[in-house]
């Protein structure tokens, strides 16, 4: 493999709850004249699944515990937005700089829970959460596609990060299927012969990364990437979850 084609498919409308995702992505790859083969990856950005399955959540139907009321004096957030971000969490590690950091319930940390204001209508009253099981989500796209089309095509569901002691955000993945996000090359060897005793890949955030950035964060309207020439020659999968590092092995909670 010495080569990836990237190609963001084009006129996606605004998604409503309800969208069916398959059915948009096949109308565009014909109308946009694409042939997929084998292995073809589909990157699709968070929102417009979140937005397809109405993870909309009410700020005024949300009850407020006094553990949101008190992070409210302390966070210039109101207390309705915190309880969502508690409600997402299984822990707040840090409201340091008027910013909240979490442990989200699928493992992974982010800020305020991966909860999303921006791109979405009436923004003062509603905020979209992350899918409810994106792993679900991408293997119910993936198999429909494929079926349909008789080929095997696998699918990433991606959202945006910040990193530890690195400015800006980048592209990560969430949930999966039919790809191995984890390539662990522990016990091959390099260019030397020396044998690797540590070195993981973690393919899944490279591949969502590299879809963002024609994907952007603003006004860009192109939440679908394709992804062709991947290779993957291991015969098992590891989903997005295996990219969710255990509190043991975590060396930046220090």
């Amino acid at each position: 493999m010495n080569s990836l084609i990237l190609k963001a498919l084009e006129n996606i409308p605004e998604i409503k709850p309800g969208t069916d995702l398959v059915d948009l992505i096949l109308h565009n790859i014909s109308n946009e004249e694409i042939i997929l083969q084998n292995g073809d990856i589909f990157v699709i950005a968070q929102k417009i699944v979140s937005k397809s399955e109405d993870r909309y959540i009410k700020l005024s139907e949300v009850q407020v515990s006094s553990e949101a009321k008190l992070l409210a004096t302390k966070v210039n957030k109101t207390a309705e937005f915190i309880q969502i971000v508690l409600d997402e969490s299984n822990h707040i590690l840090s409201f340091d700089n008027n910013i909240l950091i979490t442990e989200h319930k699928l493992g992974f940390t982010n800020i305020n829970s991966g909860i999303d204001m921006s791109n979405i209508k009436d923004n003062k009253n509603q905020v979209l959460l992350l899918p409810e099981d994106p792993n679900k989500s991408a293997l119910r796209i993936s198999e429909n596609i494929s079926k349909r089309l008789n080929l095997n095509i696998d699918i990433i569901i991606s959202d945006s990060m910040t990193r530890p002691h690195r400015y800006g955000i980048t592209g990560f993945a969430i949930g999966s299927s039919n790809i191995n996000c984890l390539l662990d090359k522990k016990g091959s060897v390099d260019m030397f012969g020396n044998v690797l005793s540590t070195t993981e890949i973690a393919v899944g955030d490279e591949l969502a990364s590299a879809a963002s950035i024609l994907m952007g964060q603003c006004d860009e309207k192109q939440p679908i990437v394709l992804i062709s020439g991947y290779k993957d020659n291991t015969d098992f999968t590891n989903s997005a979850k295996s990219l969710g590092l255990s509190k043991k092995d975590d060396i930046y909670r220090y």
